[in-house]
């Protein structure tokens, strides 16, 4: 019972919500014609606050006109290459509240192969997928970031200015909500990056980002163990995310992204 009595104040904040955010995308100088479905992932990620979804969809709209190269038109056929070295997993199971997990192998970046440019499209692109999905917008997701053989040859291209677009994207610039980030293998590399991006967190991003180590028992505290890979101490197994994407990845999600 408690369930459809969720569900139907969800619908009706949907209403309601839907309402005023449109209201104020009427007030406001916003240029792109903005799809129903898309509002509706903004309202949801904040919890149909309706100032904040406004607040998070402008910032969006910024990025994507500051950098479309990064944000627009993302889809699996024109980043294949890039998928293909298994960087990012997406499991389709959720942890005991809930959330979808995203695993984020940034240890595993080859710089001769791939551009941090390349990185952060692929990111986007998951992200897109796990926000198109109704449980990941209401509950939000969980990340988890491996650091495994991080080395200085890969920290040298981190720059201020890149921190501060992955800063953009965690905070309010992204219509889906990170309720936690897991970074785990981490080496003393870390404490460098983690000293450029800092600044640029949001103070509620900033205590929501656990540090782990290799003991799987803190991240397990967390993530139960059932719910993760072998690799990090639990009882699944490790998903070809690759073939995932191309066997679930349809063209509504790519519209739903697609401000054109």
């Amino acid at each position: 019972m408690s369930l459809l009595i969720s569900r139907e104040r969800i619908l009706i904040d949907e209403v309601h919500g839907l309402k005023r955010l449109r209201a104020l995308i009427d007030e406001s100088t916003l240029e792109h014609p903005i799809r129903e479905e898309l509002l509706l992932c903004f309202l949801r990620a904040r919890k149909f606050n309706v100032e904040r979804a406004f607040k998070s969809l402008k910032n969006y709209l910024k990025m994507v006109k500051n950098y479309p190269e990064l944000l627009a038109n993302l889809s699996v056929s024109k980043l294949r290459p890039q998928l293909k070295e298994q960087l990012q997993i997406v499991y389709k199971s959720k942890d005991k509240l809930g959330r979808r997990i995203f695993i984020f192998r940034a240890g595993r970046w080859n710089p001769n192969k791939l551009s941090l440019d390349d990185i952060f499209r692929c990111n986007v692109f998951c992200l897109q997928q796990l926000a198109s999905n109704f449980d990941a917008q209401i509950n939000g997701i969980v990340a988890i970031v491996d650091l495994q053989n991080l080395s200085l040859n890969q920290a040298r291209h981190f720059t201020p200015s890149y921190a501060k677009k992955i800063a953009d994207l965690l905070t309010e610039a992204f219509p889906l909500s990170f309720q936690t980030i897991h970074i785990v293998n981490q080496n003393w590399i870390v404490d460098m990056l983690m000293s450029i991006i800092w600044p640029f967190l949001s103070a509620k991003i900033q205590k929501r980002v656990l540090y782990h180590g290799s003991c799987w028992a803190s991240l397990h505290e967390y993530v139960d163990a059932a719910d993760l890979p072998e690799d990090y101490g639990g009882f699944r197994e490790q998903l070809d995310c690759f073939k995932l994407f191309e066997a679930v990845t349809n063209e509504e999600t790519c519209n739903l992204f697609n401000l054109n």
